[in-house]
């Protein structure tokens, strides 16, 4: 089980989902319990069969609460504010909220907040934050680019020259998303979204012989994207004469490589002085993107090679 204090959702998404206190604040070091076996915590609108950490009230839920009796209404809220599984409640839309509501929640030390968003918003929001909260993650040495759409991942020995092709990608028009130690978290079953370690980091790129550069100030806000999904992976590697002699020459070296449990195209790029690897980068990109919507050209160039 991984804990969250209400103290510390609030500190961080303030700002993003408008909160502000109500009452309960005695009680703001609750924590969220996330179930390990679907990785979320119980989050929806008002329900009282189905215990949720944090309840979601809005108009039509503050409207049910007024139309009961008044005992009712007291047993009602009592039943909601000592349920040992509530963690918070938060009040969507901007309603306002009764006194005995208010009341209720200092009573029983229950964090109470506002947001002017929907519940709707709301609720998606948090199960976003604790998807990627609860997410697989790995460090990769590499650059992670966004070239023609694709998220690439340049890889290769250190020295080999992966940060001078990402720099003559970034002046060919495509985006840099971080350099050096790129972070991947598993966002859904095929699915590894990348981004810099460190927020803010992501403009910021090393080369030999020039140091820290940060392209975004050399080449405009459009040479930056903070996030991107991993879908291919090119290997840098020097062209040795063995790799020269055994090379295929009709298709590339292609294979998989295995992130996060989810199984990622890769080729081999051999490094050679003369060889112009931003190009050759494009091409590969490129020619992945059409084999994903399935053509390949070895089977094209030989179906036409036999016709002729």
């Amino acid at each position: 089980m991984t804990p969250l204090s209400v103290d510390a959702l609030f500190e961080k998404h303030a700002h993003s989902l408008t909160l502000r206190w109500l009452a309960g604040e005695n009680g703001k070091q609750r924590c969220i319990c996330f179930e390990t076996e679907q990785n979320v915590a119980t989050i929806g609108y008002l329900n009282f069969i189905r215990s949720q950490q944090i309840q979601i009230i809005g108009f039509y839920e503050l409207t049910y609460l007024e139309t009961l009796p008044p005992h009712v209404g007291e047993d009602t809220l009592i039943r909601l504010f000592t349920n040992d599984k509530l963690v918070c409640v938060i009040i969507v839309d901007d309603v306002i909220v009764s006194t005995k509501i208010i009341d209720y929640a200092h009573q029983f030390h229950v964090p109470l907040i506002a947001s002017s968003l929907s519940g709707e918003k709301v609720i998606n929001y948090l199960h976003e934050t604790f998807s990627r909260l609860l997410a697989q993650r790995i460090t990769l040495h590499g650059v992670f680019m966004d070239v023609l759409g694709v998220g690439v991942l340049i890889m290769g020995d250190s020295g080999i020259g992966k940060s001078e092709l990402a720099l003559e990608l970034v002046s060919r028009g495509h985006r840099l998303v971080a350099d050096d130690a790129p972070e991947f978290i598993r966002v859904s079953p095929e699915r590894v979204r990348g981004s810099s370690t460190c927020p803010g980091m992501e403009p910021f790129l090393e080369v030999r012989g020039l140091g820290i550069l940060n392209v975004q100030a050399l080449f405009g806000d459009s040479a930056v994207k903070k996030e991107k999904y991993l879908r291919f992976i090119v290997r840098l590697e020097p062209l040795t004469l063995d790799r020269l002699r055994n090379a295929e020459r009709l298709r590339e070296e292609h294979s998989t490589r295995r992130v996060l449990e989810v199984d990622i195209p890769e080729i081999c790029l051999p490094v050679a002085p003369g060889r112009n690897l931003a190009v050759l980068l494009e091409c590969a990109v490129r020619n992945h993107s059409l084999q994903e919507q399935g053509y390949d050209a070895v089977k094209d160039f030989c179906q036409r090679q036999r016709r002729a």
